[in-house]
């Protein structure tokens, strides 16, 4: 039983439930094979659920204040709702790298090219590494 049943916490339920149950039982090398990227993507999944709107949230405030733009607090925290917030700012942060490169602001581009940088780390950490189960 779950005594947590967030979403995250299903994602691991059924991994660990397809490792320990499904996965004895199956002999096709192919279908093993298929199983073990199921789990890997459900764990993956797992960890983005966690922490998705947490990370979006905390990135919509680093792109403000690094543009030099008030952050409005949010009316919902409904993953679509956040979701396209985090597009917003990814827009403005756009505009923003565009502009720092035609007046030649270096330093604004440094700051700017460091918040792609922390994303893409954050990212890396959120999603985990991706093992190529079953190839070579």
């Amino acid at each position: 039983m779950l005594t947590q049943p967030t979403t995250d916490k299903i994602l691991l339920a059924i991994a660990d439930d397809l490792n320990s149950v499904v996965l004895p039982s199956v002999t096709d090398e192919p279908a093993k094979v298929l199983l073990g990227q199921i789990d890997q993507l459900l764990r993956r999944l797992s960890r983005r659920t966690a922490s998705e709107i947490d990370w979006m949230i905390a990135e919509i405030k680093q792109i403000n204040n690094a543009i030099g733009r008030e952050t409005e607090d949010l009316s919902s925290y409904l993953l679509t709702d956040v979701a396209s917030a985090y597009s917003e700012a990814s827009g403005a942060l756009g505009e923003a790298i565009d502009q720092a490169f035609s007046e030649g602001d270096s330093q604004q581009v440094a700051v700017l090219r460091q918040l792609l940088v922390d994303r893409i780390a954050k990212e890396q950490q959120i999603l985990g590494q991706l093992d190529l189960v079953g190839r070579g």
